[in-house]
């Protein structure tokens, strides 16, 4: 029987990991660790610690765990690390591959939407302003939403991460790079506005694409709709109805009013499951299926 450990089990992605392992229906034995502990030999092992502990740990653990997968943001712009989403793009793991990276929950929506529209069009430009819930920041951040007098109690704040010195955030920036990665196109401009919103979970995205094709509305709708954990819903949905679904949901599709290159849509779905520990276990599962 194969082995998948957790190591961070004690923290909120640790938890969420191992409620998603045991959806596996493959038969493995599931161990945990917590970020301390000496971790035995495994076939894969998630790594659900922040950037420092995954940053120390990842080349420890190199001869005792077949496969890492790391949930932070350490290793994902590593050009010898894959950032993978198994929807989009399982041929970046290959038989030799130790370490892959999971991507940020905002890029994964994002992308979620992208990836299938790829085949028909040329993308040329991607603006998204994002709609973060409260449950994107941990523990910490929910703890401190519902203390009374949260800076975050029916407000929006447009800072997600650090502030860096060119004025933008980590998170924007992640929303740059990591789409350009995944999405195989190291020229697309992104343009990125990241804001923490007084919602408890799943995360949404306001989103502008423009192709160097005119958009044909329906094409673009059975695409979605024909991918896999992906549905174009007609009408409006939002965070509150797609908490806990394992979908990411698009609504609200139209055409720029003035140039049929470019497009609008909403995208929602739960940060918590396809924007992370879902994303985990499917790279889990991908590994078990095709490599063990």
């Amino acid at each position: 029987m194969k082995t998948v450990g957790i190591i961070g089990i004690n923290g909120r992605v640790g938890q969420n990991v191992l409620s998603e392992l045991k959806k596996i229906k493959t038969p493995i034995e599931i161990k945990t660790f917590g970020r301390n502990d000496e971790v035995t030999p495994l076939d894969i092992g998630i790594l659900c610690t922040d950037n420092p502990v995954s940053r120390e740990l990842a080349p420890k653990l190199k001869d005792r765990v077949r496969f890492l997968i790391d949930m932070s943001s350490e290793f994902r712009m590593d050009p010898q690390v894959p950032l993978v989403i198994p929807e989009i793009n399982p041929h970046a793991i290959t038989a030799d591959t130790h370490l892959i990276a999971s991507p940020n929950c905002t890029t994964t929506g994002l992308v979620m939407s992208l990836a299938p529209l790829k085949p028909f069009y040329h993308f040329t430009e991607v603006f998204f302003c994002s709609y973060q819930a409260i449950s994107g920041g941990g523990k910490k951040l929910i703890d401190d939403f519902h203390t009374p007098g949260s800076y975050y109690e029916k407000n929006c704040v447009p800072l997600i991460g650090s502030l860096l010195e060119n004025g933008h955030t980590s998170e924007d920036l992640k929303g740059l790079y990591e789409t350009r990665k995944i999405m195989e196109l190291p020229d697309i401009k992104v343009y990125c506005h990241t804001v923490r919103v007084p919602v408890e979970n799943s995360h949404s995205l306001g989103v502008t694409l423009k192709a160097a094709e005119k958009f044909d509305l329906e094409q673009v709708k059975k695409a979605w709709n024909g991918f896999e954990n992906l549905k174009y819903v007609d009408g409006v949905i939002t965070p509150k109805e797609v908490s806990g679904k394992e979908d990411t949901f698009i609504c609200r599709l139209r055409k720029d009013v003035e140039d049929e290159h470019i497009i609008h849509y909403f995208v929602t779905f739960d940060n918590l499951l396809k924007g992370a520990a879902m994303n985990g276990r499917q790279i889990a599962e991908l590994l078990l299926e095709k490599f063990l």
